[in-house]
């Protein structure tokens, strides 16, 4: 099959760890001196990464101070010791390479809720406690909300054209030049929220149905085409005249906060668009989102369909009784499918029709986003740890997660390594889902909210609230565009 860029970027990436020694001038360095690798894990056909251009220096021990949520949030950013995990092992390595290049030790604060807002506190009372926080995509916007973020183009050696921060979050993140939040490959939590599809292989060999990977590849693989696939497959196996998911077969199952959002974005369509000019816009209302989600809420209701609002879906698909779930990364590599017996290949989400560019999934406002407080006392030297823990994120941990901890370990064939290229490459990252308090309101979930309340159709639901919506765009823009 023909290779994807990105392939090649991360494959360069695992087999090239590039470490420079540090001396004591403010002259940028093209950081690119490779360290040595085990031979079983080169490959002649790599491709080169950009450079990293940061100052020369030395911090004299400083500890730089994170505050980030606990589990495996935490163990996204910091590791103690290697423990021969692969991923955990890269974090270590991301980790001890920065530290020894840039004279620095971590220091971690574990907040003790999973959508805190624990150091909004410290910061509104001007307490110089961290250099960074990290909370959940949705809470990052709170921090943004009460002015306590640094914006992200004022950290002098940030690059953010570099490949190692997402493109899509930093383009569709910044009001009015303010971008209060990011993400990159700093760390693996962008793909980890990343949504997918997944298909049983047995179910569809036994009604000699083709594996739609050669669909995707050619562009083809469309919310049609999917639709075709899971209409097979619809019984009653317990024969009582009542289709329920702890014993019947279904094409596909989804649960409120996964297919249902991703209805919207495989349309091409956001809830809000950042304008040429900075500006938010409702953009959710078009005859393509009114047209997908007709076709999705039928076929979800349907015979073939089942809405788990019970999140039994995945369940029910290790137990080989739904043909169809859509899932993100994290479930593969570290939730309910990593121990699945049933034989299972990853697509990404179809698209609504031909005409949509790409697969689009959205990343979920669980994941992780980057904050700089505003008490943070040397942005200089905050910024150039960030670059190189993202640079060297790109190098050593995206790969570990991508080349080996999916592909290798949960993954179980080449046709669905090969799908995480269209899952990564499509990853949204939408104003108005991830911040329901200033842009989205009533709006910011419309999936969820049809599959939820069945009395309402999309139109309803956006007549209901587009005003509102519109009214608190325009209160809240009025802090973005303080000078």
């Amino acid at each position: 099959m023909k290779k994807r860029a990105i392939t090649l970027i991360l494959l360069a990436a695992f087999v090239i760890s590039a470490m420079s020694a540090c001396g004591n001038n403010d002259t940028p360095n093209n950081d690119t001196e490779p360290t040595a690798t085990d031979p079983s894990e080169t490959t002649p056909d790599t491709a080169p990464v950009e450079a990293l251009e940061i100052p020369d220096v030395k911090y004299d021990d400083y500890a730089f101070r994170i505050f980030t949520r606990p589990g495996d949030r935490y163990d996204e950013v910091y590791t103690e010791t290697e423990n021969g995990e692969v991923l955990n092992d890269a974090v270590y390595r991301r980790n001890a390479i920065v530290e020894e290049k840039l004279g620095i030790t971590f220091e971690i604060t574990q907040s003790s809720a999973d959508w805190e807002t624990e150091a909004l506190n410290s910061i509104l009372a001007n307490d110089d406690e961290y250099d960074v926080i990290i909370p959940a995509a949705r809470a990052a916007f709170i921090y943004a909300q009460n002015l306590v973020c640094t914006n992200w183009f004022d950290l002098p050696y940030v690059d953010l054209t570099k490949s190692w921060w997402n493109q899509d979050a930093v383009e569709n993140l910044t009001i009015n030049g303010k971008l209060y939040v990011c993400d990159g490959d700093i760390s693996p939590a962008t793909l980890k929220g990343s949504v997918g599809m997944i298909f049983n292989k047995q179910l569809l060999d036994d009604y000699k149905i083709d594996y739609p990977y050669e669909l995707v590849t050619s562009g083809k693989w469309t919310f049609d085409e999917f639709s075709k696939i899971v209409k097979n497959f619809s019984q009653d196996l317990n024969s009582d005249g009542n289709m329920t998911i702890d014993s019947d077969l279904f094409g596909y199952a989804s649960s409120p906060w996964c297919g249902p959002i991703n209805a919207l974005y495989c349309t091409g369509e956001r809830i809000i668009t950042v304008d040429k000019d900075g500006y938010p816009q409702l953009t959710l209302y078009s005859e393509k989102t009114v047209d997908m989600y007709d076709k999705y809420l039928n076929l979800l209701y349907s015979e073939n369909g089942y809405n788990a609002v019970d999140w039994r879906e995945a369940e029910a698909f290790c137990d080989g009784r739904v043909a169809m779930i859509d899932v993100d990364m994290r479930a593969i590599a570290t939730g309910t499918m990593r121990e699945a017996k049933v034989d299972f290949g990853l697509v990404p989400w179809p698209k609504a029709d031909e005409s949509v560019d790409k697969y689009y999934s959205y990343v979920d406002a669980g994941h992780s986003l980057w904050i700089v407080p505003i008490t943070n006392p040397d942005l200089e030297r905050t910024s150039v740890i960030l670059e190189a823990m993202a640079y060297y994120g790109q190098k050593e941990i995206i790969p570990a997660y991508y080349n080996i901890t999916l592909q290798n370990k949960y993954l179980r064939d080449d046709e669905s390594v090969e799908m995480l290229d269209y899952i990564k490459d499509g990853g949204v990252f939408d104003l108005g889902y991830y911040n329901d308090s200033q842009f989205g309101g009533g709006l910011a979930n419309p999936g969820y909210n049809l599959v939820n309340n069945t009395t309402l159709t999309f139109t309803t639901l956006y007549n209901q609230y587009e005003q509102s919506v519109k009214t608190l765009i325009e209160k809240s823009m009025k802090v973005y565009l303080e000078d």
